[in-house]
């Protein structure tokens, strides 16, 4: 590797500047250079490595797809479960399309929008419980483990949500990172347990 490759891809694992910015020095990277910025986490090598390697041989095909799918929000097979299920009752067109959603600015590090449709997620599933609110679910929902993860939603996602929806400016700001937002393990579960009951 050059020095100016070296200089290179080290720019872009400083997630400095804009994403278009970044989103372009990905593109000028060598395939080797976006493998070890997607094993860093870099979203935007994931996306560009993964465009290469749309049209190559299956085995390629395969990594490329493994490195992306690791870097969404919601589980694509989970989706497809939603996509899946033919209910009398009730429309998955909204959920999925948040579950969509949610994966493209998750890969795209919009913070803000994360928590956002989490919680727009919480709000909108609560009649498939059989109840008004996420608050009611969270509470009254049975078994320990399902309870534990409902609770962590609720408690700590809708804080953290409302934070971002509600407060109001301050001297002094700190941007969200994807740790704070990271709730996909809790959001599985409670995405499982729709599939399990409308399935």
């Amino acid at each position: 590797m050059s020095s100016e490759e070296h200089n290179q891809l080290n720019e872009l694992l400083s997630r400095k500047g804009s994403l278009s910015k970044r989103y372009k020095l990905a593109e000028s990277l060598t395939d080797e250079q976006l493998r070890i910025a997607a094993s860093a986490d870099i979203p935007q090598a994931k996306v560009v490595l993964e465009r290469r390697y749309r049209e190559s041989s299956p085995g390629e095909k395969t990594i490329a797809k493994k490195i992306q799918e690791e870097s969404l929000y919601v589980n694509v097979k989970r989706i497809d479960e939603l996509r899946a299920i033919i209910s009398q009752k009730y429309d998955l067109t909204k959920l999925i399309g948040l579950c969509e959603e949610l994966n493209k600015c998750y890969m795209n590090e919009c913070y803000f929008s994360v928590a956002m449709l989490t919680r727009a997620i919480l709000d909108h599933i609560p009649p498939i419980f059989g109840y008004g609110t996420f608050s009611q679910i969270a509470n009254n929902y049975r078994g320990k483990s399902l309870k534990l993860s409902m609770q962590h939603l609720e408690n700590s996602l809708r804080n953290i949500a409302d934070s971002f929806l509600h407060l109001q400016i301050r001297k002094k700001e700190m941007l969200p990172n994807k740790t704070q937002v990271n709730f996909s393990a809790d959001l599985d579960v409670l995405l499982a347990e729709i599939v399990r009951i409308l399935k």
